[in-house]
């Protein structure tokens, strides 16, 4: 008894970093919020790249989670489908931009920041 406790107790330690580094989507959804903020206000290609790289990161996790509006959706559904494309275009924009700011094209990269309200927007009114 004590040796199997042992062993789903280290299971367990071993097994949570990985759920702790996956957040809710509604965080990510704030995040990404938050971040595209600080893309269209800065003066700074260094503040936006870093921006960028969080926005991109709950990007892809969000990609792993299931919308409230889809739920009880199969993962191969085409709305499911559709889902994951909105965030695949959101993250290949979010490429676009900060290859923009680390070359420090700061205006070009807020001139191409606009798309990802755009995508946010056209995939808010599909899933929200």
């Amino acid at each position: 008894m004590r040796l199997s406790s042992v062993m789903v107790f280290t299971a367990s330690l071993l097994c949570f970093p990985l759920i702790a580094n996956a957040l809710p989507l509604e965080q990510d959804m704030d995040i990404l919020g938050s971040q595209l903020v600080t893309v269209q206000n800065t003066g700074s290609a260094q503040e936006m790249h870093q921006s960028l790289e969080k926005m991109r990161q709950a990007a892809e996790d969000a990609r792993k989670d299931i919308p409230y509006t889809l739920q009880g959706q199969a993962a191969d559904s085409d709305n499911m489908k559709a889902y994951r494309a909105g965030i695949d275009q959101l993250i290949a924009q979010i490429k676009v931009v900060d290859a923009l700011a680390v070359n420090n094209k700061l205006p070009e990269a807020k001139a191409a920041a606009k798309k990802l309200i755009e995508i946010r927007n056209q995939n808010h009114r599909k899933f929200r």
